[in-house]
């Protein structure tokens, strides 16, 4: 099973941890370990929607069998009584705190699915910080026919200029050709490695030859190269920027929500109290810590 699969599979138990315990079951049982039972409609129920085009029956097998497994290991751990335990009731406590937590910004305007990102703010962004956006490999820009037999690729190479490449390319090409408006510049060290060395010995706006890659030919118009070391282009690293912008507006939303929140709430932190741990206080003298601030923050509700 590939990383995706186990990923989709491990999001399924989350998603599922706690399908099955009501007291009568409605549909066909799947699945029962003790008083819990799994239905079918549970179990279809449970598949996020962006999985359940390409989500195999085997993954789903898979899922009741550790489902089956997870609730005999569930029932064990409350015969021995560990959910008594002091350390453990912590730890839900904790789990449930943060879960209701994360809920609550997924509820508000500070969930990720709600932050989008004003192209002025992007393209601001990335005037104040153009020195920070350098390539670190050599990079190139370019268009490619790609044909599954060589006599077809030298055909095609034999007929090719710069005015009639797209053309071409429409035409003969087993790959779909991209708006040159919208190329983007690629990495020479993630195409294949012949591909590259004919790219970097190609002159800007010259073809190359018919390159031989695996089972197919291509020939590569180049449109522009770029060294390592050389500045980025918006366009390389507007997503980038994009996620960095998100998560700044994320916090801020999130520090106003919480801002929001406190002054409806006593809230108070003794922060004096605290010393630095790292240092090693006299026996039976008190904690020192001259350089710790006296700071006592007191927020009465205003309701």
């Amino acid at each position: 099973m590939n990383m995706k699969k186990h990923a989709i599979l491990v999001g399924l138990l989350v998603v599922c941890s706690f399908v099955g315990c009501a007291k009568g079951p409605k549909g066909p049982v799947v699945a029962r370990v003790g008083e819990s039972v799994l239905t079918l409609d549970e179990l279809y129920k449970s598949i996020p929607p962006e999985y359940s085009d390409f989500i195999t029956r085997e993954q789903i097998v898979n899922y009741v069998k550790q489902w089956i497994d997870n609730k005999i290991l569930y029932y064990e751990a409350i015969r021995l009584k560990i959910d008594k335990e002091d350390k453990i009731r912590d730890r839900l406590k904790r789990m449930k705190e943060d879960l209701l937590c994360a809920e609550v910004i997924s509820r508000s305007s500070v969930s990720p699915q709600e932050t989008k990102v004003p192209e002025d703010a992007i393209e601001s962004y990335y005037n104040d910080n153009k020195a920070n956006f350098v390539r670190e490999k050599n990079v190139a820009k370019f268009l490619q026919i790609v044909c599954d037999d060589i006599n077809t690729a030298w055909k095609v190479r034999a007929q090719v200029t710069p005015e009639n490449f797209m053309s071409l390319a429409v035409q003969f090409s087993k790959v779909p050709p991209p708006d040159p408006k919208n190329l983007s510049y690629v990495k020479l060290s993630d195409i294949p490695p012949e591909v590259a060395q004919e790219i970097s010995s190609t002159k800007i706006n010259g073809t190359t030859n018919v390159i031989k890659t695996g089972s197919t030919f291509c020939i590569v118009r180049v449109l522009d190269k770029q060294p390592k070391g050389t500045m980025c282009q918006l366009g390389e690293v507007r997503e980038d920027i994009a996620n960095v912008l998100a998560a700044k507006m994320q916090n801020a939303a999130l520090e106003h929500l919480i801002s929001s929140l406190r002054t409806r709430m006593i809230v108070e932190a003794h922060l004096d109290i605290i010393t630095d741990q790292r240092k090693s206080p006299q026996e039976g003298a008190p904690p020192q810590n001259p350089s710790l601030p006296t700071d006592t923050l007191h927020t009465e509700s205003q309701e």
